[in-house]
């Protein structure tokens, strides 16, 4: 049976742009036994996954990441004998894991790769990966995102929404206006407008989501709206919050995890673009939209503190927004 290892330890929404690639290497290698390593909070995007055979978890928070975190994942690869490995991260770490895992035969960017494929143009992440699957011989063309939930997640989404008082029947909308990176968060009143009109004009219910950290930010568009909406933060893990955006009609949200879950699960989505790189990370697909502007400084440096003014997300106006929305609803 050929072992094979897939790597990227990043993000949450990092992972699930993986989700292409792992099936088109399922397809071209339905017999073999493939493995995983993602980071341990990011890990449960894939559980299900029926692509895969295991899913490896290294803890990015432990203490000691660099040695006894480090030591403890290789004895793992090495034990499994890999022989065949992809490295979607393409960082010195990964290269690195991937080296001393033993796999024969490594795909990436740097030295230690049996396979180079450096990198070329400003394509979608999607794209980046297929590279690397191409250099090796497997066919990948199909870009869509998965996410497989399952019936009991889905149950317990429903009865989440029936708690909260949430009609089955009537147009719902889901507000995400949390982010992992500030600058790109739109303006809380302004998601806060686009609610009050969506619950004005449609009778929709708004029901804004958030993460663990995110609870004030969601309380607070919530409480700058005039109409009644529903809070969905803090206490919703990753996959009760996919299953929770599947029931959405529409999805409006910044550019940000939840975004590629909402994308995942097949929910129309609406992204807001700022700072992050459109062209790399827009989510694909017909039923999905991007809003940006084409500012001289964007895409900037991820995860830098040093905008003052914000120009691309506060450019993006409730006016445009509500067209797309309303155009796509009317639609």
């Amino acid at each position: 049976m050929e072992k094979i290892l897939l790597i990227r330890l990043s993000s949450l929404g990092d992972i699930v742009l993986t989700t292409p690639a792992i099936r088109a290497i399922r397809t071209h290698y339905p017999n073999a036994y493939i493995a995983m390593l993602v980071a341990k909070q990011s890990a449960d995007v894939l559980r299900q996954n029926p692509h895969l055979n295991e899913i490896i978890q290294f803890n990015r928070s432990a203490k000691d990441k660099d040695t006894g975190e480090m030591v403890r994942i290789v004895r793992i690869l090495r034990q499994r004998k890999f022989a065949l490995s992809f490295d979607f991260q393409r960082k010195l770490r990964t290269e690195l894991l991937m080296y001393l895992s033993g796999a024969s035969e490594r795909v990436g960017k740097g030295l230690l790769c049996t396979l180079r494929v450096p990198e070329q143009g400003n394509k979608h992440a999607t794209e980046h990966y297929f590279d690397l699957l191409h250099a090796a011989g497997i066919p990948a063309e199909d870009h869509q995102l998965e996410m497989f939930l399952s019936k009991t997640e889905r149950a317990d989404a429903c009865y989440a929404f029936e708690e909260a008082g949430i009609s089955e029947i009537q147009l719902k909308i889901g507000l995400f206006p949390g982010a992992g990176w500030k600058l790109r968060e739109w303006m809380p009143e302004r998601f806060a407008a686009i609610g009050d009109r969506l619950v004005t004009q449609y009778d929709a219910q708004v029901i804004i989501y958030g993460g663990p950290k995110e609870g004030e930010l969601v309380h607070k568009v919530k409480n700058l709206m005039h109409h009644p909406s529903i809070a969905f933060s803090g206490n919703l893990h990753i996959r009760q919050l996919a299953a929770c955006i599947e029931k959405c009609d529409m999805f409006l949200t910044n550019d940000t995890g939840p975004m590629h879950i909402a994308a995942a699960v097949g929910t129309p989505t609406i992204a807001l673009f700022g700072p992050g790189n459109h062209n790399r990370f827009q989510p694909i697909g017909d039923s999905h939209t991007i809003i940006r502007h084409d500012v001289p400084c964007s895409p900037c440096k991820q995860f830098t503190n040093k905008c003052k003014d914000n120009i691309c997300m506060k450019g993006i106006t409730v006016d445009e927004v509500w067209e797309t929305i309303s155009r796509k609803i009317d639609s």
